[in-house]
């Protein structure tokens, strides 16, 4: 961050990739997907280190073609601190800056920074980490300045204009922040409430909000998640996401005033070296975007591809990757021991069972949970846990 001011213009700052717009004259179709927490932990540091360097995309590299033709949202569960700090995993985390890179090789467009640990090394490292990812070229949200709290992120893709609010239930570091620092947004009915609002004034197509919520390793959505789930969508939130469980909690399809919105209560994590079952196993979320001339944007179709961490040693280096653990789209495994591939593909069975995908994927390799073409299907888990 070069100054506070520079929030309020990026806020304001429009992202136009018209080219990924799939429309006719009279009908525009976009594509967001979302990914649950980024972490970083130890293992992970020393499977990216290359002598005096660090390379971060090996671990993301299979599974690429999930972020083809989207709008690309990751929550960033770490901090770009900086060499001086030393690098480090749980519990306080700090990242070499090449992970923004491999985020932008990904292509990653927005991250979410409202969570638990992005304070981990002070606001200054906070800031710092809004600078390294404004230098890859990723848009960020979830932290704003004390003049202008829970300020919303506003950018265009495919011809539409998107609202992003991004909120935390706190922080693991209590310090406050001094008078110029950015702060983190903290979830609360009126703070959100207002940002939706807030939103609501730049006249989106879809408005998202992205919380950091709920109870570590719970399955099932606290009632306080689903009270302010209820509380977005009441105020115009099209998409509501949940991060920090670190693990896979249920999809909604719910209705409000401005039609069908979509509920993600947790998507676990993307990538992480939590090693037991329910916390190696993801879900890429993708939401599809339907507006005709002269009427709203409406959720078409929600579904999901499932991510599986694969973690192994091998010529003297410890591997870890993102692998798709589904059965279409169009994924090269090449090299990924048989083990690994069946490891996968069983994780992935049991994740859409706890969903309730249903179906065979699609040429991308994603899996419905709801279409709007059926809007009473809705998604029925035939698993109580992704395990």
């Amino acid at each position: 961050m070069k100054s506070a001011c520079r929030l309020v213009a990026f806020a304001a700052l429009f992202l136009s990739v018209m080219a990924c717009s799939s429309a006719s004259a009279d009908t525009i179709k976009a594509r967001v997907v979302f990914v649950g927490d980024i972490m970083v932990h130890t293992e992970q540091l020393e499977a990216a280190r290359y002598e005096t360097s660090w390379d971060f995309r090996p671990q993301f590299r299979r599974v690429r073609p999930l972020f083809w033709k989207a709008l690309a949202v990751a929550n960033l569960e770490t901090v770009f601190a900086g060499d001086t700090y030393g690098f480090e995993g749980y519990p306080v985390f700090n990242t070499p800056d090449e992970l923004a890179s491999a985020l932008s090789d990904l292509e990653i467009d927005i991250v979410t920074l409202a969570n638990n640990h992005i304070l981990d090394m002070g606001y200054d490292t906070a800031e710092r980490t809004a600078d390294v990812l404004d230098n890859a070229g990723i848009f960020w949200t979830g932290l704003s300045t004390q003049d202008d709290p829970d300020e919303p992120l506003v950018v265009e893709y495919a011809g539409l204009r998107w609202a992003f609010v991004n909120f935390s239930y706190g922080s693991n570091n209590k310090t406050t922040p001094a008078s110029g620092d950015l702060r983190l947004n903290i979830i609360s009915e009126k703070a959100v409430v207002s940002a939706l609002q807030w939103a609501a004034s730049y006249e989106p197509d879809v408005t998202v909000a992205v919380l950091h919520w709920g109870l570590e390793y719970q399955y099932a959505p606290a009632r306080s998640q689903r009270n302010i789930a209820a509380l977005c969508v009441q105020n115009g939130a099209d998409i509501v996401v949940g991060s920090h469980p670190h693990v896979l909690q249920p999809f909604e399809i719910t209705s409000g005033d401005k039609g069908y919105a979509a509920v993600a209560y947790s998507l676990g994590n993307f990538i992480s070296f939590l090693r037991n079952a329910p916390s190696e196993r993801s879900v890429v979320l993708a939401v599809e975007i339907e507006k005709n001339e002269g009427e709203r944007a409406r959720i078409s179709r929600v579904s999901v591809a499932p991510t599986w961490v694969s973690a192994r040693d091998a010529n003297g280096r410890r591997i870890i990757e993102v692998v798709y653990a589904g059965t279409g789209g169009p994924f090269n495994h090449s090299g990924l021991p048989e083990t690994e591939l069946v490891s996968a593909r069983y994780a992935g069975e049991r994740v859409l069972e706890f969903l309730g995908a249903s179906g065979q994927p699609d040429k991308e390799g994603f899996y419905t949970l709801w279409d709007a073409a059926s809007p009473d299907a809705t998604p029925r888990p035939a698993r109580e846990t992704p395990d």
